[in-house]
């Protein structure tokens, strides 16, 4: 598990920022599975959302979109709870108790 580069943030990396000085440009892609080249920067999710880059470069944000919708209805599960017996009921099951004596 790799953490943010940003200094001062220590969140999860959930991004990869890669930058092509030729062309001025800055690369968002998600991490991979093996070990990383010391030319890229390891982002939280919440910093490579806020990313800006420098002016006259672009950002080409590769990273894969989780989808707005699911294709299958999430499952519901219904629980079925008795209702409460009558405040009537419970008083007559419920005997008094005193303790010590009458004056």
């Amino acid at each position: 598990m790799s953490f943010c580069s940003k200094p001062g943030c220590g969140g999860v990396g959930a991004a990869v920022l890669g930058y092509d000085y030729s062309q001025r440009l800055a690369t968002l892609e998600d991490p991979e599975a093996h070990e990383l080249s010391p030319h890229l920067y390891v982002l939280c999710g919440g910093c490579a959302e806020k990313l800006t880059p420098p002016r006259g470069w672009t950002v080409d944000d590769l990273r894969a979109k989780p989808p707005l919708f699911f294709e299958r209805e999430p499952s519901i599960t219904v629980l079925e709870i008795d209702p409460p017996a009558s405040r009537q009921q419970e008083s007559a099951r419920r005997e008094q108790l005193f303790f010590g004596t009458s004056a």
